[in-house]
């Protein structure tokens, strides 16, 4: 069968690439019949070949190509003109194999990435959860795990972590082991969900960058509550633009992921993907820029220019403003 997993919720897509790749067979033979082709250069005959290949002593084989139809949506000239005919291929892919193309962006409806696969195939997005989703979400997977949370408790988890559902799952199995069998209350929320702030922190950092003051002042506000000053969250964001500039500074000699992480001082794996990616999204002028202005910031509170709250609000409103 042809799929299409797309969307920002990456979590999500990953647990449907998992159970299908259950539907393979037995995990013994999981990996020999389970392929991933991903890169800039890749070639349509081979995913194809793989794809009409039978599966080896399993039930189906599993082909992922990763990138691919976004490439075509946003009509890369650096894709090979043989993509472009994707769809008069796929009738050569047989039932017993599960050809699935992921994208970690939305594709546009009616675009060429899914005109490429045509009508027949199964194309589903999953959007980034927002709101009473994520507390829906939270609820349901508390029941998964075998836990029960009150309604403080689901809000405030929500609140400290937001749509991260991989952290979110990480915190919720956490706690669902920690209450042992009663239910999860707010104050287990607050005694257990430690790293729920830095994840705010890398949350907080992309809002400001990405000029969304109302989202960036929010996730501030969340950590304030939860007792940290001013000063220390102005601290915290600093540090993170600044390992984000030093990261951007090695991806640029080619250093390789796990170096960058021991140079820059970073090795939980979380960490190191969010500061590589927000090193890949701002340019190193407008990180440098926002480093400065953090500091300013925090200097007109240590010296009583500015009441704390108060420089917060505007240095937020001015990096929102450019």
């Amino acid at each position: 069968m042809i799929r299409v997993l797309h969307g920002q919720d990456e979590f999500s897509i990953g647990e449907e690439l998992s159970r299908l790749g259950e539907m393979v067979g037995p995990a013994e033979v999981r990996d020999s019949n389970t392929t991933v082709f991903e890169g800039d250069n890749l070639k349509l005959a081979e995913v194809i070949g793989t794809a009409a290949a039978g599966p080896f002593l399993a039930d189906r084989r599993l082909v992922i190509v990763r990138g691919m139809l976004s490439r075509l949506d946003q009509r890369d000239r650096s894709v090979g003109e043989e993509w472009r005919n994707l769809s008069k291929r796929l009738s050569e892919v047989p039932a017993t194999t599960e050809l699935v193309f992921v994208e970690s962006v939305r594709l546009r409806r009616g675009g060429v990435g899914l005109r490429a696969v045509g009508t027949d195939a199964d194309a589903r997005e999953f959007p980034a959860l927002r709101g009473r989703a994520v507390e829906s979400w939270i609820g349901n997977r508390f029941v998964q795990e075998g836990a029960s949370a009150d309604g403080g408790a689901v809000s405030r988890l929500a609140w400290l972590v937001g749509g991260n559902l991989r952290l979110l799952d990480q915190e919720i199995r956490k706690l669902a082991l920690y209450v042992d069998g009663r239910t999860v209350t707010r104050e287990d929320v607050d005694e257990m969900v430690t790293e729920a702030r830095d994840a705010n922190i890398f949350a907080a950092v992309d809002a400001v960058l990405e000029r969304r003051p109302a989202v960036a002042m929010r996730l501030l506000y969340s950590l304030l509550e939860g007792g940290s000053s001013v000063s220390n969250v102005l601290g915290l964001m600093a540090r993170q633009v600044r390992i984000a500039l030093l990261a951007g500074h090695l991806s640029s000699k080619s250093v390789e992921r796990e170096e960058i992480g021991r140079r820059i001082g970073v090795s939980n794996r979380f960490a190191l993907d969010k500061t590589i990616r927000q090193a890949g999204h701002f340019s190193r002028d407008y990180l440098a820029d926002t480093h400065r202005r953090l500091l300013s910031a925090d200097l007109a509170i240590k010296s009583g220019e500015l009441d704390d709250r108060l420089a917060l609000e505007i240095l937020v409103g001015r990096l929102s403003a450019g």
